[in-house]
Formats: structure tokens, sequence, C-alpha cells
């Protein structure tokens, strides 16, 4: 079954180059998430629809399972026993995580395919949808040999608050344990080492604590990933205001992404 999406063409003015996929996190809806993040104003008070007209963005959802932590039915896209310490009980994550990416997986290739290649997807998460947005592009691969784009790379992968799931100490290891490749590590193309990486995480967040997010960070930059990291002192679980609008703008510009820049009166 594939994901359920909630879609947000370009502009009508502006033709579509680039592609948004953003993940929800745990116990949330992929609505939620977009009415929270496109509301959202940089310091110019402008939204991120406003200077970016040509995205298409498109919000995956997550089937409702159960939740051995909650002991009732949720939205997720795997089960996790304590989010403060996703460590624990790694066997509960594996299945979900698996079946999430794969889905994932075939949507970034489906979106690619529309867009006009892999460097036209952005793929982001917030919290727990970053924490398997990760492991889809860590398993992304070519396909019978072929090329899916000249430059095998994303153009962009975003994280805000989030945390590895099942930390492993190489990408073939990460791999093995959602064993998503027929062909194994001797299948493997560069598109997440080449893939620019933004990651942002709040000292004062009480869901994920900020340690996570910094052993994210250090993780994917062990793996070769070029991560740019912005934290921030205060600003909890979410997303941080006009300074983190504005930090996600410039990431996006830095990566081509075309801005429309609004003529002076």
């Amino acid at each position: 079954m594939d994901l359920k999406l909630y879609c947000i063409r370009p502009h009508q003015s502006y033709r579509h180059t680039h592609t948004v996929i953003f993940l929800h996190g745990r116990d949330s809806t992929a609505i939620r998430l977009s009415e929270d993040l496109l509301d959202g104003q940089n310091s110019q008070g402008r939204h991120l629809q406003e200077i970016f007209p040509s995205i298409r963005w498109v919000f995956a959802q997550s089937e409702k399972n159960y939740s051995a932590e909650l002991e009732r039915d949720i939205t997720q896209w795997f089960d996790v026993c304590d989010i403060r310490n996703p460590a624990e009980r790694p066997d509960l994550q594996v299945e979900g995580l698996r079946q999430s990416a794969a889905k994932l997986i075939q949507l970034i290739k489906s979106e690619a395919a529309t867009v006009g290649g892999l460097r036209r997807v952005i793929l982001a998460g917030f919290c727990q949808g970053f924490a398997t947005a990760v492991h889809a592009l860590l398993n992304l691969q070519e396909s019978n040999g072929q090329s899916m784009e000249s430059q095998n790379r994303l153009g962009a992968l975003i994280g805000l608050s989030s945390w590895m799931a099942l930390p492993a100490a190489s990408v073939s290891s990460c791999r093995d344990n959602l064993a998503l490749q027929p062909g194994g590590a001797s299948a493997n193309v560069d598109v997440y080492r080449d893939t620019p990486v933004f990651l942002s995480h709040a000292a004062n967040d009480d869901v994920v604590p900020i340690e996570q997010g910094r052993k994210l960070r250090d993780m994917l930059r062990g793996y070769g990933m070029d991560v740019v990291w912005k934290e921030f002192e205060i600003g909890g679980h979410w997303i941080y205001g006009c300074q983190e609008v504005d930090d996600i703008v410039d990431f996006l510009k830095s990566q081509g992404l075309p801005e429309h820049t609004p003529v002076e009166e």
C-alpha cells in the first residue's frame, strides 16, 4: 500500500522545479505539519510558499499502529519504546521502519521521475519523520544498473528535532538492519554521501534531548555526509520561529532552489 499524501501544488504562475517530501512526527498528521510549517514566517514576514513558489509540497501520512509505550494505536512511522532513549528495545523499531522506509523510497523515485531527477527532490522530516527519512536515503540506490540521474544525490536532506534510529557504525550495517537492498552493500551508490544535510535542534527540547540530535549529527558526518548543524537555546520540540525559517531558506537557496524576490514599490 502506498503512502497517503497531502500535496500542495506550486503557485500557478510558476513552473514546478522542485519537490519537498516532508514527514510528520510521532502521533501527528501530515495536515497538521503542513499547517504549522507553512504558516511560519521568516524574519521579513514571508512564508515558505511565497519564498519558493515553484516547490510542490508533499506531506506524507503514516498509518496508525500499536504503541508499546502508550498501549494504544497512534500515527507513527515505526514503534519505539522510549523516544527519549531510542536505543532501548530496538527490536520494536525494525519492522515498522523497514516498511515505512520502503514506501518512502518508492515515493522519492516517483517524485524524481515527475520533477526531473533526484537532484530536484528535497527530503525532510520532523522528529520521527526524519528518523525514517534518513534510513530511506541510506537505502536509496540505483535499480537494475540504471542511473536515476547523472548526479546521484538528492537536492537536500532536512531534519528538525530528531535522532538516529537503529544506529550503526557504518552505512552497510544500517542497511543490514533493515535488509531492504537485495544487492547488499555491493549495490551501494553515493546518493546518501553526496546529499547535503541540514539539522536543527533546540537545547530545551523536552521530548527528544539535544544530545540525541548531536549523536545524529556526528553519526551522519561519520558516514561522510556534509551536515549543517543549527542549535537553538530555546524553542522546545517544534519549529523555532523566524530564525529557523531563515536558516532553512538560506540552506535551500545554497542548494540552488530559485527564490521569488518581491518587487519593491
